[in-house]
């Protein structure tokens, strides 16, 4: 059922091509017994489409053209990857994250969908990354399951956390969206805004650090 009701929602965002290319890779997926189907299920619930939705639409209004983008605990960010490539032009991306599985996830949605690869995955804790200067976007929609990390100057960064404070892997939950502004130093900034959803609120700033 759960699942059920993450297709109706994925189809009342209109995105029928986006809905065609899920399924079809869920499929494969079951057919071929790839682990973590579920794990790929959950990256299309609700609040999932909601919150990258949001990221992608705010992030349109401020700059749509990109030439390194490196998207920080990245999960498979098939979702933010459709939608960033509807809104905005992305040269090159560079998704972080330590579990290999959510790369190999990737790897297989873009192969089924015959999609040309614009993309590096590097399979690291975002803790211990530190060639953040070479990236004109930066975005982190995991704040909440890490430290802050270094802020540098010149990225464009869009950070979201959140204050849901009972998930154990929630380890740097924040309060209001200038908490997240504090942390990752974001002096100037192009947007600051909250979603409040039924058991949290979802904090988002975009904006830079000079």
């Amino acid at each position: 059922m759960a699942s059920w009701m993450h297709w109706k929602y994925l189809q009342k965002m209109n995105n029928h091509e986006l809905l065609g290319k899920v399924s079809d890779t869920l499929f494969y997926f079951h057919k071929n017994r790839i682990p973590g189907i579920e794990e790929f299920v959950e990256s299309f619930r609700p609040n999932q489409i909601n919150s990258k939705t949001w990221l992608v639409d705010e992030l349109a209004t401020t700059k749509t053209s990109f030439d390194k983008v490196l998207v920080v605990g990245s999960w498979n960010s098939v979702l933010l990857y459709e939608l960033m490539n509807q809104e905005c032009d992305v040269s090159w991306f560079h998704f972080l994250d330590n579990n290999p599985l959510v790369h190999k996830h990737r790897d297989i949605y873009f192969k089924y969908n015959k999609m040309d690869l614009n993309y590096d995955s590097i399979i690291e804790d975002a803790t211990n990354f530190s060639d953040f200067e070479k990236y004109d976007l930066i975005i982190n929609t995991s704040c909440e399951h890490m430290k802050p990390l270094p802020t540098v100057y010149g990225p464009l960064y869009a950070l979201q956390s959140n204050n849901y404070t009972s998930i154990k892997e929630h380890i740097n939950c924040v309060n209001s969206t200038n908490e997240l502004k504090e942390q990752y130093k974001i002096t100037q900034t192009s947007y600051v805004g909250t979603k409040a959803f039924d058991n949290y609120k979802r904090f988002m700033v975009i904006g830079s650090h000079w």
